[in-house]
């Protein structure tokens, strides 16, 4: 008997009701959900995998698992059976089979996700609660010099926590992109790599707040990489105006499950500050 067929998904969720997207033992995560779900769909044990294990409270608009399971359903019918039993804050986009050697986290070439921003004098009525709302005024300009610091591989120990640092996991990581786009009220931080260590974007964007506020001299950004020191970043954000925007494959082709904001979003990324 051969080895069950490969299927790739990509999948959109609201991270505020899950402690993250990995399996957890006494709370719930969007991994245990969507397990459940395909498990009572395919009347089969099955495990998931993804490309970045979002923590608690992040959300995903590009997230993508791979499971190996043999079934009859078309993939039309199966994404429309998991909707419907999958909580209303998770929902799947897209499918398709891949090769047998497809892994949704080691065959990823590249992740994106993307800090949205709501800045304006009163706080807003819809996403507020999906967007962190500053007041005061931004230099988003001064972000342009820090920018180059952080590109390339580099040792992103200050970005991460030091729990993590002290475990000894290894804290190299590669920074391909930062896009800062402005949509009237809104600013979106578009950030791409080849992974991202915990809280490690939270950092970042926090760190580089206090570059626009004045905090920072952009300069600094390297100073701080090189000092390995927690303490030299800026605070970790918030975890709710945070998204999984888009994993990169050779072997899974998404554009069908680009629509909707995903589908704005991206398109922005194309767009930088002013030189």
């Amino acid at each position: 008997m051969g080895s069950p067929m490969k299927t790739a998904m990509t999948l959109e969720y609201d991270g505020a009701g899950y402690f993250g997207f990995q399996r957890q033992k006494a709370q719930n995560s969007v991994q245990a959900e969507l397990e459940k779900a395909l498990s009572t769909v395919l009347r089969q044990k099955v495990r998931v995998w993804c490309a970045g294990r979002t923590d608690t409270g992040v959300n995903a608009l590009g997230q993508v698992i791979h499971f190996a399971a043999d079934y009859e359903q078309s993939h039309d019918r199966l994404i429309y059976a998991l909707n419907s039993l999958l909580p209303r804050d998770i929902a799947i986009r897209h499918a398709a089979y891949v090769p047998g050697d497809f892994h949704a986290r080691f065959s990823c070439l590249g992740r994106e996700y993307v800090y949205l921003i709501y800045n304006a004098p009163y706080r807003p009525g819809v996403l507020g609660y999906k967007s962190l709302w500053l007041r005061e005024k931004l230099e988003w300009d001064r972000i342009r010099d820090a920018i180059p610091h952080l590109l390339g591989e580099n040792d992103f120990a200050a970005f991460t926590r030091v729990a993590l640092v002290k475990s000894g996991e290894r804290t190299h990581r590669r920074i391909d992109a930062i896009d800062v786009v402005h949509d009237d009220t809104y600013t979106y931080i578009h950030i791409r790599g080849s992974g991202f260590l915990h809280n490690m974007i939270r950092i970042l964007v926090g760190t580089l707040l206090d570059v626009a506020r004045g905090e920072i001299p952009p300069e600094k950004m390297a100073g701080i990489l090189a000092s390995a020191d927690r303490l030299e970043a800026g605070v970790t954000l918030k975890a709710h105006p945070l998204y999984f925007l888009h994993a990169e494959y050779k072997d899974y082709d998404q554009s069908a499950a680009q629509h909707g904001l995903r589908k704005m979003l991206l398109r922005h990324r194309l767009q930088r500050l002013p030189r």
